[in-house]
């Protein structure tokens, strides 16, 4: 903000030279010189302690301008004080604000949170972020069993050691429809829906609440008026008909409502194109990797895809 304005205190009138012309021996006016012998009655006078006038004015002057700076000064430096405060509490603000979101995400969550993540190669290219945001939210222990091209039924016999040794507090389930060999000869919602129903209920009857992640619609993929593919319906009806489980969708990060979209803007600090959009699905329409990797893993170059959805799944699942 600007600085505070001051109002200068007004300089004092010096006072009227004294007219001394009908005097014996004072000049007539400035720089003539005194009648010799005058000197002395002027030297007596200045001894008997009286100022001349000239020099009581610049006394007064000089006073009242010093007056005048250090009013300055301290009103510079009130509002100098009153700046720094202004950003002191912007700054306690905002400090406050973080340490309350992240209050009330741990308060969601267990004394000693422990994940336990399924998933397939979108989880892979969004593990990094993915862990680092449950790690900052007070998570203790990560276990990701994921791999690309993989479907529930390669995990399903895996679920039961993992509750025994594991001991798992919170387990996310995330797959986008692969058709691995355990799923020949099977239809894929049918499968999907008898191996994940597995899976949930082994969990929840531990004790262990679940999340099942709505994976983003592939580009030839049509969605509902919800935004919601084939998978993310199944995925609501599990949940729905389960006690303690739950849909993020995580999907919504990385689309248009739903909708397949292959860039969207940028976000803060992103690389930002000169369209103002920044890239978040792989050129195959499925997964997010500007310049993928086979298999699908994690990626050579930033990608704000996997980050957008490795931060929605955590969130989502822990908040």
């Amino acid at each position: 903000m600007p600085a505070a304005q001051y109002k200068r205190s007004p300089r004092a009138d010096r006072p009227a030279p004294e007219d001394r012309s009908d005097r014996p021996g004072c000049p007539d006016g400035p720089g003539q010189a005194p009648e010799p012998g005058d000197q002395g009655r002027d030297s007596a006078s200045r001894s008997a302690g009286t100022r001349s006038a000239t020099h009581q004015g610049r006394t007064g002057i000089d006073l009242l301008a010093l007056l005048g700076a250090l009013s300055g000064l301290r009103a510079r430096r009130r509002a100098e004080l009153t700046r720094w405060s202004r950003r002191a509490v912007a700054m306690l603000v905002v400090i406050v604000a973080v340490i309350a979101s992240a209050v009330v995400l741990r308060g969601y969550l267990p004394a000693d949170p422990r994940l336990l993540v399924y998933g397939d190669s979108l989880m892979v290219e969004s593990q990094v972020p993915f862990k680092q945001a449950a790690l900052d939210a007070g998570v203790h222990a990560i276990d990701l069993r994921a791999w690309s091209g993989t479907a529930p039924c390669d995990w399903v016999d895996d679920v039961p050691s993992q509750i025994r040794d594991f001991r798992p507090t919170i387990a996310i389930l995330a797959f986008s429809g692969n058709e691995p060999a355990c799923m020949a000869g099977r239809d894929l919602l049918t499968g999907y829906r008898a191996d994940v129903t597995t899976m949930v209920d082994e969990l929840v009857s531990a004790g262990v609440p679940v999340r099942l992640v709505e994976e983003p619609a592939r580009k030839v993929e049509t969605v509902d008026a919800s935004g919601r593919t084939e998978l993310g319906r199944l995925w609501a009806a599990i949940a729905a008909a389960t006690p303690n489980t739950r849909v993020v969708r995580a999907d919504l990060a990385v689309t248009a409502a739903g909708r397949f979209v292959p860039s969207l803007p940028c976000g803060p600090g992103e690389p930002c194109g000169p369209d103002g959009q920044i890239t978040v699905r792989a050129p195959d329409g499925v997964h997010f990797c500007p310049h993928p990797v086979v298999p699908a893993g994690i990626c050579a170059v930033y990608s704000s895809g996997a980050r957008r959805y490795g931060l929605a799944v955590a969130r989502g699942a822990l908040g």
